[in-house]
């Protein structure tokens, strides 16, 4: 987890990194992250009053592809999507602010 204050309010994150092609794997990690979100889990454990976000960094863009579209399959994620974002590692070396 990381925060970050930004000209309105603190602003929290939970921060992953996935290397290689298991999209699997992240699309199960991103579930526990989801359930942590439904629950106001992060929130609640920093006392904010406002839900947090996950933050996916990925080693390769075709994974990031690939479990971009195997979350908009999954209806579970359908209302959520603006609490999860998405770039390369090379795209955060980029610009980490922009274009999430």
């Amino acid at each position: 987890m990381c925060m970050l204050q930004t000209q309105n309010r603190k602003e929290l994150y939970a921060l992953e990194m996935y290397n290689g092609m298991d999209v699997n794997r992240v699309h199960q990690s991103l579930l526990q992250h989801l359930l942590a979100l439904k629950d106001g889990q992060p929130s609640r454990q920093f006392e904010l009053e406002y839900g947090s976000r996950v933050l996916c960094v990925f080693e390769l863009e075709s994974c990031k592809v690939q479990v971009m579209k195997r979350l908009c399959e999954d209806e579970r994620f359908a209302f959520v999507k603006e609490y999860f974002l998405f770039k390369t590692l090379g795209e955060v070396k980029d610009n980490v602010y922009d274009g999430w």
